[in-house]
């Protein structure tokens, strides 16, 4: 019997936990992304569904929210998009980046300004430590993408490793790479 009070002290524990962070709210999200370093406003956008605009140091992002119940206020998905006000990046430097980058893959927009976005699907399982490490991989992949941004060639150069692919798994060890692997954006 004493196992059995335990069990549910621990059951009920665990669920109060659980209800006060439940990723598919946007102001949950949008407080980890704020405690992580950046500020932001969280607004409806232009179809009622929840945008937090955001910035991190001198980088502007948004954070999206999709796949929203019928009161736009729990979503299933974020998607983390940041872009760039310069034209100098190709289609050949974009997926130079493509094939560095694991987790937050570029693209041209319809006016040649590259973007980068970062997506996950989330549910009120989704732990807030999850969030947390999503959160700090995008922050990192903001800044890899502006230097890249800043300098392609150089950057590509400083993270290459035998060509421009990555040559090694997330989390394995880097053979023959000048660099250790980034645990931001997955180069290497």
């Amino acid at each position: 019997m004493a196992w059995a009070a335990a069990l549910a002290t621990t059951s009920l524990a665990g669920s109060a936990r659980g209800d006060d962070f439940d990723a598919r709210r946007a102001k949950d999200v949008a407080a980890v992304v704020t405690s992580n370093g950046a500020s932001g406003d969280l607004k409806p956008g232009a179809d009622g569904k929840p945008t937090l605009s955001a910035q991190a140091a001198r980088v502007y992002f948004d954070v999206y929210f999709d796949d929203c119940d019928a009161t736009k206020t729990l979503c299933n998905n974020v998607i983390f998009s940041g872009s760039w006000d310069t034209s100098k990046i190709t289609v050949d430097l974009i997926n130079r980046w493509n094939r560095w980058t694991l987790f937050c893959p570029g693209y041209l927009d319809t006016r040649g300004q590259p973007e980068i976005w970062y997506g996950m699907a989330v549910s009120q399982h989704t732990a807030k430590d999850d969030v947390a490490a999503a959160v700090d991989r995008w922050m990192g992949c903001l800044q890899d993408f502006d230097e890249f941004v800043a300098a392609p060639e150089d950057f590509l150069k400083r993270n290459a490793s035998e060509g421009s692919a990555p040559a090694t798994a997330p989390g394995s060890p880097a053979a023959g790479s000048l660099q250790p692997a980034s645990p931001r954006s997955g180069g290497h």
